[in-house]
């Protein structure tokens, strides 16, 4: 009989499922039952857009997995949303004696019910935004055989246009974003705000309603040659209606910070927001990212007293040299702000720089702690920081090396001479060898089947041809050990050597808040699946082999026995 867990965040659903090796079992179909937070029911059998290679598919179609079965043991379903109540039937289909497909529901297993929720508990949300535009879905809102033209086209629209398709890519990340601005308009609050980038319309609207209520730190953003000043625009809006304060480092390094505390007046702090999401379009928009907010004075206090450091954080000399990173910011820096079991768990934050990568050390300590799971997104995390850490436990040989470790991830860049995580996989019957655990995100180059060319790396980032922006994964999450020790690693630091050694940073640890850890989580395997495909279409094409294009038209495709699959006896907990 088949058996079923389900994980949910406020967007997705991670479904994993195990079945023994049956004889003439062609895949799965999934069934879908939801209750909407309206008090609506649906119940639907979910499609594949994989087919039989007999029904010749057309690009983009798709048939229920009734006559197109699931040829697999995970899967994420994007088709919930918050509020909803969500439970799966998966059920395996048969081949009939006429080589027909027909259910066998005496074997069939159910999942559920499960909440599709943000909440973690009653202080902490975790929220994501849809900014995967490497993807079919793109593809379909863009011409046949777009071009850069139609790229810049949609990136000024998504800008300028409060339209169906930014909100849909800014997710509930974005749409929290802006209802938090609201509220603090609404009820007279105050927000302190530490920011790296701001350029989308929204939200600098929305801290200009505030008025003297909103005390925000603009830095001058990636431009690092004096006086460039990449929040000049920004700036020049916010002038005279806010209170504002520029921290321009320029080559003293990056004003990095993304975070928001709210306070019920100047002085009493509730609720802080971080993350890693930067308060401009492609952040809200074109970028995989994430955001946390918390309902906790500890916690919003810690933030609120590190905004005040960096707005004192300024020495004028008398020719007018400024300087930056005095010893009281650096002196606290050192030090982390630690809370004890709450309704965030036990919580540390550490602010950066720092003098000797007490920061990294820490999370450095998180995952070489870790016994049985490591899931992360990064974005550049360099050759010198966190990303050789989880490589290390990788590596036999290594002393921090453990063979049963379940370890997944997608980094946005792996730099040449980086290292290297070789994993042997097996896919639909073929044993590769090929990089896939740690993953660089690329998107579909050429037609294939049923997919149609997509958005791919080239075309995306700048520098290198590209016309979007210089991020596809730009979260930085780290989770390790969600179902038995849980510790979650957010905020705005990329988890390398100049995040912790130049810049201005936040890095938030909270342990034993095991539904934040499954939000979190549920995000890390959406993208991970999303891009491992990719990462496979082009390890074929560089080794010029053809790639998976079709459904096994008989049983073979269980090559693999699903209850000796390390990957499925993490997820179902075995």
């Amino acid at each position: 009989m088949v058996e079923v867990k389900g994980y949910t965040n406020g967007d997705d659903c991670f479904l994993a499922w195990i079945e023994p090796k049956t004889a003439g079992c062609r895949g799965f179909e999934i069934r879908r039952d939801l209750t909407h937070s309206n008090g609506k029911t649906s119940s639907i059998v979910l499609d594949n857009y994989v087919g039989f290679a007999k029904d010749h598919p057309s690009v983009h179609e798709h048939r229920p997995s009734t006559a197109w079965p699931f040829q697999r043991y995970t899967w994420t379903d994007h088709g919930v949303d918050e509020g909803d109540t969500v439970a799966y039937t998966i059920t395996p289909m048969m081949t009939t004696p006429a080589g027909g497909l027909a259910p066998n529901p005496v074997r069939a297993g159910q999942s559920g019910p499960l909440h599709v929720t943000s909440a973690a508990s009653s202080q902490e949300w975790a929220y994501f935004n849809r900014g995967v535009v490497l993807s079919q879905f793109m593809t379909r809102r863009l011409p046949p055989n777009f071009t850069h033209a139609d790229l810049l086209k949609l990136k000024n629209d998504l800008a300028h246009d409060d339209n169906d398709l930014r909100r849909f890519l800014t997710g509930q990340l974005g749409a929290r974003l802006v209802k938090l601005l609201d509220h603090a308009k609404t009820h007279g609050w105050h927000v302190y705000a530490a920011l790296y980038e701001l350029d989308d319309d929204r939200l600098i609207d929305g801290l200009i309603a505030l008025g003297q209520n909103a005390h925000v730190i603009l830095s001058n953003g990636s431009n690092k040659k004096k006086p460039g000043d990449g929040n000049a625009a920004a700036a020049t809006r916010l002038a005279g209606h806010v209170d504002l304060t520029r921290r321009m480092l320029w080559s003293a390094g990056l004003g990095h910070n993304k975070f928001l505390v709210v306070c019920k007046n100047a002085t009493d702090p509730t609720a802080v927001w971080t993350g890693s999401t930067n308060w401009a379009t492609t952040g809200l928009c074109t970028q995989m990212n994430n955001a946390i907010l918390i309902r906790s004075v500890p916690i919003a206090r810690t933030y609120l007293e590190q905004w005040h450091r960096l707005h004192d954080d300024e020495l004028v000399a008398p020719d007018g040299k400024v300087t930056h990173f005095l010893p009281p910011l650096m002196a606290s820096n050192d030090q982390p702000k630690a809370g004890g079991k709450g309704a965030s768990g036990k919580w540390t934050a550490w602010f950066t720089r720092t003098s000797n990568r007490q920061d990294i050390a820490a999370a450095t300590a998180v995952i070489n702690g870790a016994q049985e799971a490591i899931l992360f997104l990064m974005f550049e995390p360099g050759s010198n920081g966190l990303r050789q850490v989880v490589e290390a436990r990788l590596t036999p040989g290594a002393p921090t090396f453990k063979a049963s470790l379940y370890i997944h991830g997608v980094v946005n860049t792996l730099h040449p001479g980086g290292g290297k995580v070789d994993v042997t996989t097996v896919a639909h019957g073929d044993t590769k060898t090929i990089d896939l655990r740690v993953i660089e995100p690329q998107g579909v180059a050429t037609n294939l089947a049923e997919w149609a060319k997509e958005v791919t790396r080239q075309d995306f980032i700048l520098g290198q041809g590209g016309v979007i922006g210089h991020a596809i994964i730009h979260s930085k999450i780290i989770v390790v050990d969600p179902f038995s020790k849980p510790v979650v690693i957010t905020g705005s630091h990329n988890f390398s050597s100049p995040a912790s050694e130049a810049n201005d940073e936040n890095l938030l640890i909270i342990r034993d808040s095991p539904h934040l850890a499954e939000r979190y989580a549920v995000n890390i395997m959406s993208t991970y699946q999303h891009y491992r495909w990719r990462a496979y279409l082009r390890d074929c094409m560089v080794n010029n082999k053809p790639p998976f294009s079709a459904l096994r038209d008989d049983d073979t495709w269980q090559k693999k026995l699903p209850e000796h699959n390390p990957e499925l006896a993490f997820w179902l907990q075995k």
